[in-house]
């Protein structure tokens, strides 16, 4: 079947068979366009193709979307901003990416403290970094200290006795924050001992 792929433009006539991947039609169009992407540690550019306003996945076979001879498909180049680094918050369980500038990496750690205490809500003297080499990150040092890269994933650990609250507090589960932060049991707040 012939499709046509709009790009900055321009409008090219491509055949391909119905069970083609949209994968395979991207491939198509970067050597008929001669596209070229740049994916380097701080911008990763990628291809999307749109069939009527919606993005379409590479997995997915042309025909199994609807796209049938004589089609007209979308072309864009799409830019996303690699992390500088990510942290993973192990009250959560998520991985949050960090923003900003390959700069990032020459700050103090007691800056980034603060940037993912505001990034995640959980306050400063609750938690503390972490390598992937398991080694605790200190305030006063800088980040170049710990030869921390581009794409580092840092973990962040409270300190004992923390998870539960922050996890009451982030979950909004008021009688679980009563009973950390009060010596006298909320009502209906009960503690279930083993026999």
């Amino acid at each position: 079947m012939r499709v046509f792929v709009c790009y900055e433009g321009f409008t090219e006539p491509l055949d391909v068979p119905p069970y083609q991947t949209v994968m395979a039609l991207k491939q198509m169009v970067k050597s008929n366009f001669l596209v070229q992407l740049s994916d380097n540690q701080q911008v990763r550019q990628y291809l999307e193709l749109s069939y009527g306003g919606a993005a379409l996945h590479d997995s997915w076979a042309l025909s199994d979307v609807g796209i049938t001879s004589g089609s007209a498909i979308q072309c864009f180049i799409k830019t996303e901003q690699r992390p500088v680094m990510c942290v993973f918050n192990t009250v959560t369980g998520e991985t949050s990416p960090i923003e900003g500038t390959e700069s990032l990496l020459h700050t103090s750690v007691d800056k980034l403290t603060t940037l993912i205490s505001v990034q995640c809500g959980i306050p400063v003297s609750t938690f503390r970094l972490r390598t992937p080499a398991n080694v605790q990150l200190y305030d006063c040092n800088w980040l170049q200290d710990y030869a921390i890269k581009m794409g580092t994933i840092l973990r962040l650990d409270t300190w004992d006795g923390w998870v539960e609250l922050l996890q009451g507090c982030l979950q909004g589960h008021r009688l679980t924050v009563q009973g950390h932060l009060s010596e006298e049991k909320p009502p209906g707040f009960c503690i279930l001992y083993g026999s």
